[in-house]
C-alpha cells in the first residue's frame, strides 16, 4: 500500500474517532441511558428473579442461585450484587455481560447499548470496526480515484448525516485545513530577535475540547475527566473516608487547623467534607501501610455531574517535616508495593488530575450567577463562599481548558470573572492570573477582572482574613479590592508582536505579562538590544534581565547609566535593588554636577563609577581618575564590591604602581563603556 494513502488514513481514521464518533457518542448517551431499563436487561440477558422488586439471580459469580441478591436501580440506572460485591452502571453491566474489554470498552458498549436498546442501527458494531469500515471506505475511494490530496476523502462520513448539518461539517473542515498549516502549539525557546509577527487568536472552546478529549481518547482510549470519574468510584480510598468519615477525622485537631491557619469555623469545615487525618489513624486504612495522609488535611473534590468525591488534595499541616510535598492530589492506593533505588519499600497513590474539576462547581453549577469568584487555593474559595461570595478553585495555579469549558457550561461567557490568585512576592500569582485573563479572553469570555490584595495583610484571602480575624471588617476589603480591580484588556498584537521581536520572551511568556507594563518593557528591551547578543546569554543572564524589567521607569534609568558588564555581573536582584534605591536618593543637583563629571572623566569607566559613587564624593573620583592608572582603579573597585576596608590614598599617592598594601581577588575582564571591548584582561584584576 501507498505510504501516502496510509498517513492519510491514520490522519483520518485519528479525526473522525477522536473528535466525531466519541463526541457522537457523549451526545446520544442521554438517550441510551434513558433506554436501558431492568426490564429491558432483564429480557435481553434472561435474568431470572423478581422483577416487580428490581431483583435478580447475579449472572456474575459462580453458584449464584438468590433470587435478590442483585438489584437494579432504574432511577440512579446501576446494579449492585449484596452477594459478590459486583456493582455499576448499567452501561458497565453491558461491558461485564457482553464482555468487553481494553482500551475502548465503555465507548463500544455505549455503541452495543445503541445498537441493541436504543435502535438507532450505527452501522458499525465497535470502535475498530468503526475504523476499519473508515479504512475500507477511504480505500475504495483511493483505487477510483488514486488521489492523494487529503482533502479528497472529507466528505467520508459512518455517521448519521443529520449529526452534521453542513455548517458543522464546513467547520469541521476548515479545522481540519487549519491543523495542516497552524505551526506547532511548543513555542521554540531561541532568542532570536527575528521573530515573526504575534498573533492573539481567538480560539473555538467547544472545538479546542473536542480535539483536547480525542487527544486523550488516542493516547489512554478513554478521556481524562471519563478516567478520573471511573477511577473514583472503583477507589478504595475514597471508599475509606467515605464510609469511615467521623473514625478517620480528628474533628479537635481540623477545628484548631482550620481556626488558625485559615479562620475557617468547623462547621463550614465540616460542611465541605474536610477531613484531619492523624498518623493514629493509620491501622483504619484499607492499605494501613499507606503513610502519605498522616498529619495531612484532606479537602475533598466533587464531580460537577454527579456530585461523587473524585479526589482529595491533602495539604500537610506540618511543613517543617523532611522529604514531604505541601499539597498531595490523590485519587487511592497504588496497589503494588515499590522499591526505590535506596532499596526502600513503600506504597504509592494514583494522582489525582485536579485540572478535569472545579472546585465548589457542583454546590454553585444551579445558581444564577453574575460575578464568579476563582481562586488558586481550595481554602480560599472556602473562606469567600462562607461570606456569601459565589467562588470556585482551580486548586492550583494554572487554569486549564477544561475549566474554562466548565465555566463556559454552567456560567456563560457573559459572566463577570474576578480572577482572585496569590498576591505572593515571587509574583507567580499575579503572572499567571495574566496568562488565564488571556486565555479566557481568546475563548470569548469579555468581562474579567484581576484582584489583588493589599501585600502588607498577606498574599490571599485566607491570610488576611487570619490577620484581622474579623469578617466584616474583611468583606469591607474585599468589597474595595473589587472596586479597585484591573479590567483586563489584552495588549494589542502591535505591541505584543514589538515584546516578541525583542527576543527576551517566547510566545508563551509574554501572554504572562500585564498588558499595562507591555510598552515599557518593549522600550526597554529594545534598548538592552542595542548592547546585547540575546541567543550568546546563558539561563540565568536572561532570567536576570527579566526580572529588571520589571523595575519601575525612574529605576531602569538608573540602570541605563551602567555598563553591560556591570549590569550583568550582578547576581543578586536585591543587590541591584539596593543599589538603585541608594542612587535614587540622590539630589537633583548632585545628579546634574556627576552628570558633568561623566563627560569629563577619562580612566574611569561608567559601571567603575556607579561603584565608586557608593563610597566617595566627586572631588575624590576626580583625584582617583586624573592620579591612578587604570589597574589601580579597578582595585579600588574590586574592594568597594567585596566591601573591605581600605585607604583608597595607598592608591592615589601611587601612581603607576603596579601593587598596593591591600589583597586584590582576583576577578573577570573589564569592559570598556565605549565599545565594550576588554581593557585589560589580568587574573589579579577584582573588576
Amino acid at each position: 500500500m501507498n505510504r501516502s494513502i496510509d498517513s492519510i488514513i491514520a490522519k483520518k481514521v485519528s479525526h473522525d474517532v477522536g473528535i466525531l464518533i466519541f463526541q457522537y457518542l457523549n451526545d446520544i448517551e442521554p438517550l441510551i441511558q434513558q433506554s436501558l431499563t431492568a426490564a429491558k436487561l432483564k429480557d435481553f440477558y434472561g435474568l431470572k428473579g423478581k422483577y416487580s422488586k428490581g431483583r435478580f439471580v447475579c449472572p456474575f459469580h459462580h453458584g449464584a442461585d438468590n433470587p435478590t441478591s442483585l438489584s437494579m436501580n432504574d432511577n440512579k440506572r446501576c446494579f449492585h450484587c449484596n452477594a459478590c460485591g459486583k456493582s455499576g452502571t448499567y452501561l458497565e453491566f453491558i461491558m461485564y455481560m457482553q464482555n468487553i474489554s481494553g482500551r475502548n470498552s465503555y465507548n463500544d458498549a455505549k455503541i452495543f447499548a445503541a445498537n441493541h436498546f436504543t435502535k438507532l442501527n450505527l452501522g458499525f458494531n465497535s470502535i475498530a470496526d468503526f475504523e476499519q469500515k473508515l479504512k475500507d471506505k477511504i480505500l475504495e475511494r483511493y483505487r477510483k480515484t488514486n488521489s492523494l490530496r487529503y482533502t479528497d476523502y472529507y466528505d467520508i462520513w459512518l455517521l448519521p448525516e443529520r449529526y452534521f448539518s453542513s455548517k458543522e461539517q464546513s467547520q469541521v473542515r476548515q479545522y481540519q485545513e487549519e491543523q495542516q498549516t497552524k505551526p506547532s502549539l511548543e513555542v521554540s525557546l531561541s532568542n532570536s530577535t527575528n521573530k515573526p509577527g504575534f498573533i492573539l487568536e481567538s480560539l473555538d472552546l467547544e472545538m479546542t475540547i473536542r480535539h483536547l478529549k480525542a487527544q486523550n481518547i488516542i493516547v489512554n482510549g478513554i478521556t481524562d475527566y471519563d478516567e478520573a470519574v471511573q477511577v473514583a468510584k472503583n477507589s478504595k480510598l475514597i471508599k475509606d473516608f467515605t464510609k469511615n468519615a467521623d473514625k478517620l477525622n480528628s474533628v479537635d485537631k481540623l477545628t484548631d487547623y482550620m481556626s488558625k491557619k485559615y479562620n475557617i469555623d468547623i462547621d463550614t469545615a465540616l460542611k465541605y467534607g474536610l477531613i484531619f487525618f492523624d498518623k493514629s489513624s493509620q491501622h483504619q486504612l484499607y492499605y494501613s501501610d499507606f503513610f502519605m495522609l498522616n498529619n495531612r488535611v484532606l479537602f475533598p473534590v466533587r464531580d460537577h455531574e454527579t456530585g461523587i468525591i473524585v479526589g482529595y488534595q491533602c495539604r500537610r499541616t506540618d511543613l517543617s517535616a523532611p522529604r514531604h510535598y505541601k499539597y498531595l492530589n490523590i485519587t487511592d492506593y497504588q496497589d503494588n508495593l515499590i522499591t526505590n533505588e535506596n532499596g526502600t519499600t513503600y506504597r504509592d497513590f494514583v494522582p489525582f488530575k485536579v485540572g478535569n474539576f472545579l472546585f465548589n462547581l457542583y454546590e454553585l453549577k444551579g445558581k444564577c450567577i453574575n460575578t464568579l469568584w476563582i481562586t488558586e487555593g481550595i481554602a480560599d474559595a472556602i473562606k469567600l463562599s462562607s461570606m456569601g461570595y459565589d467562588a470556585v478553585s482551580l486548586g492550583q495555579a494554572n487554569l486549564t481548558d477544561y475549566q474554562i469549558y466548565l465555566i463556559d457550561k454552567y456560567f456563560g461567557k457573559d459572566v463577570t470573572l474576578n480572577l482572585f490568585f496569590d498576591n505572593d512576592d515571587n509574583k507567580i500569582g499575579q503572572n499567571k492570573s495574566i496568562a488565564a485573563a488571556y486565555r479566557l479572553w481568546q475563548f470569548g469570555f469579555r468581562n474579567i477582572r484581576i484582584i489583588n490584595t493589599f501585600k502588607e495583610m498577606g498574599k490571599d484571602i485566607t491570610d488576611c482574613s487570619v490577620k484581622l480575624h474579623d469578617d466584616d471588617m474583611l468583606r469591607l476589603f474585599i468589597n474595595h479590592w473589587e472596586k479597585q480591580a484591573y479590567s483586563f484588556a489584552p495588549a494589542s498584537n502591535e505591541d505584543l508582536s514589538a515584546l516578541l521581536k525583542t527576543g527576551l520572551y517566547s510566545e508563551s511568556e509574554i501572554l504572562f505579562i500585564d498588558p499595562r507594563d507591555v510598552e515599557r518593557i518593549i522600550s526597554f528591551g529594545e534598548m538592552l538590544n542595542k548592547y546585547l547578543d540575546f541567543k550568546n546569554m546563558t539561563y540565568q543572564q536572561l532570567k536576570l534581565l527579566k526580572k529588571l524589567c520589571s523595575f519601575k521607569e525612574d529605576e531602569i534609568k538608573i540602570l541605563l547609566s551602567l555598563s553591560t558588564k556591570d549590569f550583568l555581573d550582578v547576581q543578586n536582584t536585591n543587590e541591584t535593588e539596593a543599589a538603585i534605591k541608594e542612587n535614587s536618593n540622590t539630589n537633583i543637583d548632585s545628579t546634574q554636577e556627576e552628570g558633568n563629571v561623566e563627560g569629563s572623566l577619562i580612566n574611569i569607566s561608567k559601571a567603575q563609577l556607579f561603584h565608586l559613587k557608593k563610597r566617595f564624593d566627586i572631588g575624590i573620583i576626580k583625584k582617583i581618575d586624573n592620579e591612578c592608572s587604570k589597574k589601580q582603579i579597578a582595585a579600588i573597585v574590586g574592594n568597594i564590591i567585596k566591601n573591605k576596608d581600605f585607604d583608597v590614598w595607598d592608591y592615589i599617592h601611587k601612581k603607576g604602581s603596579q601593587h598596593s598594601s591591600t589583597s586584590i581577588a582576583p576577578s573577570t575582564t573589564i569592559l570598556d563603556d565605549g565599545n565594550f571591548t576588554p581593557v585589560y584582561d589580568d587574573v589579579s584584576i577584582p573588576f
